[in-house]
């Protein structure tokens, strides 16, 4: 009799040191949330803002999750009506923190600073119009420099300035036949047809990335104007025409 008493009590002891030791909760992995499958399969069908509100909820329960920090940021650069160009710095850089060696980290980086150029934009009174267009004038710079560079390269032999000429020697061949020598032909780079659009894309992404400088944004919208609502509505995915180089 005293037995039978006993083995129940001893058995919901058993029970209460089990439970009681065993972990409150486990680590979540992004993978495994449910909220990060929605989200992706929100972008899928274009649902866009659907899919930030679930990949926000990702980042607020999950520590380790870059590739929804990632979307949010893009989301929140791109989304017209959800535009928050400095928490998408936020989610940006926490993608950086998390995957600081990722294939992806250079592109994230150049959306940091398109951020960054949108916040100043928006500055009242717009302070900082000569350090945007000292900006645009060093991509421009780098631009060029890199043609010149793939010019000499064509060429086989650096391109050296003209050594200065006497005056003398300008008016002893004056009465003599000019030589007309044609400038070599510079080869236009070859703009495929069409485009597919990648995660983190926007038009001035993609102009930078086919043309080479960011002049053929509103090219690239009038080509497409029947399937872009916006300049800000792209998706992945999506097929777009790209028009010739000027």
């Amino acid at each position: 009799m005293k037995l039978q008493i006993f083995l129940p009590w001893v058995v919901s002891i058993g029970f209460v040191f089990q439970w009681g030791c065993a972990p409150v909760g486990s680590i979540i992995e992004e993978g495994d949330d449910p909220a990060f499958e929605r989200g992706r399969s929100y972008l899928r069908v274009g649902r866009d803002a659907e899919a930030l509100d679930e990949f926000l909820s990702v980042t607020r329960r999950v520590t380790q999750a870059p590739k929804s920090h990632l979307e949010a940021g893009r989301l929140l650069l791109t989304l017209s009506d959800r535009k928050d160009p400095v928490a998408a710095i936020y989610h940006f850089r926490r993608f950086l923190l998390l995957e600081p060696d990722s294939r992806e980290s250079p592109m994230v980086e150049e959306l940091i600073v398109s951020a960054e150029r949108e916040i100043i934009r928006k500055l009242p009174g717009e302070p900082y119009n000569n350090y945007l267009e000292s900006i645009e004038l060093k991509d421009e710079n780098d631009r060029l420099r890199r043609e010149v560079s793939d010019l000499k390269a064509r060429l086989g032999s650096p391109l050296v300035p003209a050594l200065p000429v006497s005056v003398d020697e300008v008016s002893s061949e004056v009465s003599a036949e000019p030589v007309r020598v044609a400038p070599p032909e510079i080869a236009k780079p070859t703009i495929p047809a069409s485009y597919v659009v990648q995660p983190g894309d926007s038009l001035y992404a993609i102009s930078k990335k086919v043309y080479g400088n960011a002049s053929y944004i509103d090219s690239i919208y009038s080509a497409n104007r029947d399937i872009l609502k916006s300049k800000n509505s792209l998706k992945v995915g999506q097929t777009l025409r790209l028009p010739p180089s000027r």
